[in-house]
């Protein structure tokens, strides 16, 4: 089985800048962001970052990495909400989607088949996106320090990378739905 990971083999290295977009506040802690696509006019959510948060002890990279967990599933909660599509729609962002934990793959495989409103999907993101974080949270007992975005129980990592992938994936369909809304065009 294929399994989608985010490819996080250095923990150390610096986010490269993929797009050139106007984040929405110059005042933030955070590295995930609402944006305007310049091409569509929609509003958008930025990449969930590859990359660990600065910080002076593996700890403080750790809380403020669960931070961007809740700033980034909360902004695509509030995004989503804001669409107000009242079909329901499927979430075609997880067609492919294979994840390593048996119990997420069987929950990616029930959205495989499962058609939302934009207000369900606001409501699936901020569940699942919680559920992400606080996996990430409860964990800082289990810290690797030279990696501390990873922790020691792998099976606790791998439902945490699953928890990850599905969130992500969640977001990319609000930003879809988001970019149809704006220009009137399925993508």
């Amino acid at each position: 089985m294929a399994v989608q990971n985010k490819g996080r083999e250095s923990w150390t290295e610096e986010e490269s800048t993929r797009t050139s977009t106007r984040q929405s506040s110059p005042l933030k802690l955070s590295r995930v962001f609402r944006f305007i696509d310049q091409q569509t006019g929609a509003p958008q959510i930025s990449d969930f970052p590859d990359s660990n948060p600065t910080g002076d002890t593996p700890l403080e990279i750790r809380m403020k990495h669960f931070t961007e967990i809740e700033n980034f599933t909360f902004l695509a909660y509030t995004l989503a909400h804001e669409l107000g599509g009242t079909a329901p729609r499927p979430i075609r962002t997880v067609t492919d989607l294979q994840v390593s934990d048996d119990e997420f793959q069987n929950f990616v495989n029930q959205a495989k088949t499962t058609s939302l409103t934009d207000e369900e999907l606001a409501d699936t993101v901020l569940d699942v996106g919680i559920n992400w974080e606080h996996f990430v949270a409860s964990t800082d007992n289990l810290l690797i320090p030279e990696h501390p975005l990873k922790i020691a129980d792998v099976l606790m990592q791998e439902k945490i990378d699953a928890l990850d992938i599905i969130t992500e994936a969640f977001v990319r369909e609000v930003n879809l739905r988001s970019i149809e809304k704006k220009t009137g065009r399925k993508t």
